[in-house]
């Protein structure tokens, strides 16, 4: 009784028809968030009844997916658990061959894929890429994905690979545009005439929208999702920054759009007016139909109602209150979940409550909004051995509701020269603009300024050392292992273990030769021999830096 403020139980104590929502203040409750104590009180016992309960459950779907619960509210990447997913998403690629790797479904390699890139996405690229390689020779003709021995696509299948795609995209992963025009088209020509989704979908004559078998709030929420998710990827949609094709988000700077701003032409052949009505008859039937708590598949159907609204917020402030009558889905949602909690911890529907708890637990944290609005490498504003903010209050921005630094521009020979320089106005911008560069763009960078990279990976700032390695590491060039080998010395904890993890990455060794996250100096030792040994085995006239 005392874990959850919510609970109907409490109408035994106060016996006044709306207690449970009195309990919050109807002006409170459009405020809650994953921080509000409400929410945590709800989000513990599930995450106890998780783990208690993870091996009810074996299917490497499930295991990701109580994986992913964990740690997007804060296990370390070393638990237990997720490591115990993570093997069994080894074991399942085996060889890392995608021609050789069978799934009956797609929800598990599409769970496997974010689970993945959340986690690491250089230390385990070789998995990631495989699984997206898988995806790609599984996508149909239309466009979509769904059972291989079926022509139609399954919308609900689809959301993963979509949902994946995008997670992978956002991580440097390439993934030919040709796949996300089409799964868009798909998604289009799918819909119902109504502007709900179907379960499989069907295509019209002539491109015609024709009834969908299937429909319901799940799968309403599943297309719509996955069409945002394809025109955020496809600019199709406005987003709160402007983007810009040649420059990673660092060296962009950060305004709202002006209302006679033109918009930038999409590099798709996806006719926008028909996308964007696509949306439109989406959104107007989950504003007649919506409900928190369809029967069936509810905690699925939130987990998706999460991920489209998550989208839908960043084009569209506003959508939140025009979707709910109260205070809002999230909080319908929170509200509906602490009627239902078992006192266990647990919440249940198909597919059973291991599972449902979990999408349950993905729908409080706000799963996907942590995706949207995480920033790369560094964090929030706050950078190694606590270097935050620019001096100079004109160079920051918000972004994700948080004040960051304000993207620094200019050409990377300017760039580098500030990292010598700590009192320099612009120092945190350009570590936060190297610590934002793709694998594609980290190697651009290093195969023109190598020499001036390895210089920085050895000089006095702990801040500059760190963005050099991570620049060096994430090239994936074997000339960078010399220096990366000399890294691992480094005294910051954090530069060393960036060092450990690009060595994996250029060398294929997901395991590498060990050496923990903060190791006894003999250790340090014997895995710096070992490293070098492999390098001489493939280079014999290398040379080592002191």
């Amino acid at each position: 009784m005392t874990r959850c403020l919510l609970r109907f139980r409490w109408l035994i104590v106060v016996p006044v028809a709306a207690t449970v929502l009195a309990a919050v203040p109807r002006n409170y409750a459009a405020e809650l968030t994953p921080q509000s104590p409400e929410v945590k009180r709800l989000i513990a016992p599930a995450l106890v009844f998780i783990r208690e309960r993870r091996n009810d459950d074996t299917r490497i779907g499930a295991k990701a997916l109580i994986a992913l619960a964990l740690l997007k509210n804060g296990a370390k990447r070393n638990d237990p658990i997720i490591q115990d997913a993570v093997k069994a998403i080894q074991k399942k690629l085996g060889a890392l061959d995608p021609e050789k790797v069978t799934f009956e479904k797609l929800y598990s390699p599409g769970l496997a894929v974010i689970l993945l890139v959340s986690l690491d996405p250089s230390l385990y690229e070789q998995e990631i890429q495989c699984l997206l390689d898988f995806f790609q020779s599984q996508q149909k003709p239309h466009g979509g994905w769904g059972y291989p021995e079926r022509t139609a696509g399954d919308t609900s299948m689809t959301q993963y690979a979509v949902l994946g795609a995008w997670e992978a995209i956002r991580a440097g992963f390439k993934i030919p545009p040709e796949s996300i025009d089409g799964v868009t088209t798909w998604l289009m020509k799918t819909q119902d005439p109504t502007g709900v989704f179907g379960y499989q979908g069907q295509i019209g004559p002539s491109g015609k929208l024709v009834a969908q078998g299937g429909t319901g709030l799940s799968m309403g929420a599943a297309g719509l999702g996955s069409a945002y998710i394809c025109g955020d990827l496809l600019k199709l949609v406005d987003t709160v920054a402007t983007r810009d094709e040649d420059l990673p988000p660092a060296l962009r700077k950060i305004e709202e759009r002006k209302p006679d701003a033109p918009r930038e032409k999409p590099r798709t052949k996806v006719n926008a007016a028909q996308f964007q009505a696509t949306l439109g008859r989406g959104n107007k039937w989950m504003q007649a139909n919506y409900k928190i708590d369809p029967v069936g598949y509810t905690h699925y159907y939130m987990y998706a109602l999460e991920r489209y609204m998550s989208f839908r917020e960043i084009t569209d402030k506003g959508a939140s209150k025009k979707l709910s009558a109260g205070d809002g889905w999230y909080a319908d949602g929170v509200h509906y979940l602490a009627e239902t909690q078992d006192d266990d911890g647990r919440f249940d529907s198909p597919p059973g409550p291991l599972v449902a708890t979990a999408f349950a637990v993905l729908f409080l944290s706000r799963s996907t909004k942590q995706s949207l609005e995480k920033s790369h490498n560094f964090g929030d504003g706050t950078l190694i051995g606590g270097k935050g903010l620019p001096k100079n209050t004109d160079l920051v921005a918000v972004r994700g509701g948080k004040v960051v630094p304000r993207a620094l521009t200019g050409p990377a020979e300017h760039l580098l020269d500030v990292l010598d320089r700590p009192d320099n106005e612009e120092y945190d911008e350009a570590i936060a603009a190297l610590g934002e560069l793709s694998p594609s763009q980290a190697a651009l960078l290093t195969g023109r300024y190598t020499t001036r990279l390895r210089e920085l990976a050895g000089g006095e700032s702990p801040q500059a050392r760190l963005a050099a390695v991570r620049t060096l590491a994430a090239s994936g060039n074997l000339k960078n292992v010399p220096t990366l080998i000399y890294a691992l010395t480094d005294p910051e904890p954090e530069i060393a273990k960036t060092a450990r993890d690009g060595l994996r990455r250029i060398s294929r060794r997901p395991s590498g030769f060990g050496l923990a996250d903060d190791p006894a100096e003999a250790d340090r030792q014997m895995v710096i021999n070992k490293w070098k040994a492999w390098y001489l085995a493939i280079r014999p006239d290398a040379e080592f830096e002191n």
